[in-house]
C-alpha cells in the first residue's frame, strides 16, 4: 500500500495521514472529545445514521446535531466562554428545542438506540416556569372546560371562514405570525358536532358489547370530515353497526385524554395528573379490564401505551390489566374478520404515522389497505411529518420542511383516496399534497 501511494500520490496530497501514517501514536492522538454531557445522549458516537429520519433535518438541526451543540455549550461553559455560550444556547431554543418534533423516529436508525426526543422533552420541562406548570396543570385539572372551548373556537374559525372566505382565517393568522405567536389555521380543521347523538347511539345498536370507545380529544374537538362527511365518530360506529360489533363511547369521555398535549412539552405534573385519572376512567369504562379500550388516533394510543413509569402504584396494577388498542389492531384483528367486503378501491396511498412505527403496526397498516384496494403505495420519503400535535401549528416552516419530499412524490399521480391514522397528520399533510387525507376508518366504510 505505501509503495502504490508513493507512486500515485508522491506528494502525499490526497487524505494524508488517514490511512498510511509513520506515526506509530497516530491512534491516539487529536482524538475528537466525546464529554459525557446528558445521560439520554452520552453513548452517541456522532455516525449520523438517525439524520436521515429527522423532519427537521432541512430546516435546523438533526438529532446528532442537538447532540453536538450540547456539548459545545459544556465545553464553553468549561472554558469560561460566557459570551459565545449565551449566544450559543440563545439560536438551541429555536433550532434545538422548538423545532423538536420529539417523533422518537431517529432512536429506530441509532445503532444505540438513542431518542434524542426524550432529551428535548426533558430540557423543556427544565425551562418551564412555575406559571407555566401551573397553567398546564390547571389545562389538566379542567380539560373538560378546556375541550370545549377549543370546540367552540374552532366551530368560530368555521364560521369566519363562511363569512369571509374559506381561507380568511388562514390568510389572517399567517399575516400576524410575524408579529404576535398564534397559531397558524389549518383548512382542515373542522369542528366535531353531536357527541351526545353519537354516545346515545353507541348505546342502541342492539350488538353485544365487544369494545369501549374512546374518541380522543382531537378527534371530538376537529375531526368533521373537510369533505362533509360524517366525523371520525360516527363513521367509526357506522362500521361497528356493520359488521354487529358493540362499541360503548362512555358518557364522561369530553373530560378525558392521553395526556400527550402535556407529555410531548414537558409539563410532567400536568401529564402525570392526566394519564393517573385516564387509567382509572378506563378501568370504570372497562369494567375493571373486561373490554378492549379502542382508541382512534395512534399517537394518542402509543402514549397511553406508555405511561406507566407515572402511574400510582395501584393504577400501575390497573393499566397491566388493561387492553389498549389502536384502531389498526381493532380494524385488523376484530372488525375485517366479521366484515364483508363490497368494494375496493383501485389504488390508495398510505402516510404511517411515526406512532405506528414505532409500535410496530404499519405492516397491519398494510394489511388493512391491502384488503380494501387493488393497489396501495407507501411513499419512499414516508416519514414523521413535524406536526407532532400541535407544533405545526407554531411552526408550520418546521412541517412544510418535513412533508416536502414526500409531498412531492405523492403529487406525482393522481390516487383514489389517501389514508392515515392520526387527525392532526391528516390536516398536515392534506396541506402539504393539497388532497384531502383521512383516517382509514373512511376507507373501510365506503368498502363495507
Amino acid at each position: 500500500m505505501k509503495s502504490l501511494k508513493e507512486v500515485i500520490d508522491p506528494d502525499n496530497l490526497l487524505n494524508p495521514g488517514v490511512i498510511i501514517n509513520d506515526d506509530k501514536r497516530a491512534h491516539v492522538r487529536n482524538l475528537k472529545e466525546l464529554p459525557r454531557v446528558e445521560e439520554e445522549v452520552d453513548k452517541c458516537m456522532e455516525c449520523g445514521f438517525c439524520e436521515y429520519k429527522c423532519p427537521s433535518r432541512n430546516i435546523t438541526l438533526t438529532p446528532r446535531r442537538r447532540i453536538v451543540v450540547r456539548r459545545e455549550l459544556l465545553k464553553l461553559s468549561r472554558d469560561g466562554n460566557k459570551k459565545q455560550y449565551k449566544e450559543l444556547l440563545d439560536q438551541y431554543q429555536y433550532d434545538g428545542l422548538d423545532t423538536c418534533a420529539v417523533d422518537g423516529l431517529c432512536a429506530t436508525a441509532c445503532p444505540v438506540d438513542i431518542n434524542t426526543g426524550t432529551l428535548v422533552k426533558r430540557l423543556r420541562r427544565e425551562n418551564h416556569s412555575e406559571f407555566a406548570n401551573g397553567v398546564a396543570l390547571s389545562v389538566a385539572k379542567n380539560f373538560g372546560t378546556v375541550s370545549a372551548v377549543v370546540r367552540a373556537g374552532v366551530a368560530a374559525g368555521n364560521m369566519v371562514n363562511r363569512i369571509f372566505g374559506s381561507s380568511a382565517l388562514h390568510k389572517l393568522t399567517k399575516g400576524l405570525k410575524p408579529v404576535l405567536p398564534v397559531p397558524l389555521w389549518s383548512n382542515q380543521m373542522h369542528a366535531s358536532v353531536g357527541l351526545s347523538g353519537s354516545i346515545s347511539r353507541s348505546r342502541n345498536t342492539g350488538h353485544k358489547t365487544l369494545a369501549v370507545y374512546f374518541p380522543t380529544c382531537i378527534t371530538r374537538n376537529m375531526g368533521a370530515s373537510a369533505d362533509g362527511k360524517p366525523n371520525t365518530i360516527d363513521t367509526f360506529l357506522h362500521v361497528a353497526e356493520k359488521t354487529g360489533i358493540g362499541f360503548v363511547i362512555p358518557d364522561d369521555i369530553q373530560s378525558a385524554c392521553c395526556g400527550q398535549l402535556f407529555s410531548s412539552k414537558g409539563f410532567n405534573k400536568a401529564f402525570t395528573l392526566t394519564a393517573n385519572e385516564t387509567i382509572e376512567k378506563l378501568w370504570k369504562w372497562t369494567e375493571e379490564g373486561s373490554f378492549p379500550v379502542v382508541l382512534d388516533i395512534t399517537s394518542c394510543t402509543f402514549t397511553l401505551h406508555h405511561c406507566r413509569s407515572v402511574l400510582t402504584e395501584q393504577n400501575k396494577e390497573k393499566f397491566d390489566h388493561l387492553k389498549i388498542l389502536d384502531s389498526i389492531d381493532f380494524i385488523l384483528d376484530y372488525v375485517l374478520p366479521r366484515a364483508s367486503i363490497k368494494s375496493r378501491k383501485k389504488e390508495i396511498v398510505l402516510h404511517p404515522v411515526c406512532s405506528l412505527q414505532k409500535m410496530g403496526l404499519e405492516t397491519k397498516f398494510i394489511a388493512i389497505a391491502s384488503q380494501l384496494a387493488d393497489k396501495v403505495d407507501v411513499p419512499l420519503h414516508a416519514g414523521c411529518c413535524g406536526m407532532a400535535g400541535d407544533r405545526g401549528f407554531w411552526f408550520p416552516e418546521l412541517t412544510k420542511s418535513a412533508t416536502q419530499p414526500e409531498a412531492d412524490e405523492v403529487r406525482q399521480k393522481e390516487y383514489d383516496g389517501y389514508y392515515s391514522s392520526a387527525k392532526t397528520c391528516e390536516m398536515n399533510m392534506s396541506d402539504a399534497v393539497g388532497r384531502n387525507y383521512e383516517s382509514i376508518v373512511y376507507l373501510l366504510d365506503e368498502c363495507l
